[in-house]
């Protein structure tokens, strides 16, 4: 059940070098994380923003318009005709904790 159990002795140098070697091999075989949004497009579409941002397309219609209450949340593009969302803005967006109110008067976090 158990497997063999050897103790060997080190003096600190020696373990301290052991360490070394090992966080060494352990960084040079790394390969950091894509950063987050790296996958999207520099230009969303509205259905792709509202599932990034996990809320409705008329939420994501809300929170372009300015009001007594608060600036526009997120501002789309307007490119030929169509509405895009900046990558660098709904990521952005993502980041923010907002306090925002719904039709009740209620808090909601966002």
């Amino acid at each position: 059940m158990f497997g063999t159990v050897t103790q060997i002795q080190v003096t600190p140098d020696q373990l301290t070098e052991l360490v070394r070697i090992a966080v060494r091999s352990e960084l040079a075989n790394y390969t950091p994380p894509a950063p987050e949004g790296s996958d999207l497009p520099d230009l969303m579409t509205r259905r792709q923003t509202s599932e990034t941002l996990q809320v409705s397309l008329t939420t994501l219609h809300e929170w372009a318009k300015d009001s007594d209450e608060r600036p526009a949340v997120l501002v789309p593009l307007k490119i030929n005709g169509r509405v895009r969302y900046s990558r660098a803005d709904v990521l952005a967006a993502l980041k923010e904790s907002r306090r925002f109110k719904n039709k009740a008067g209620e808090g909601r976090v966002a």
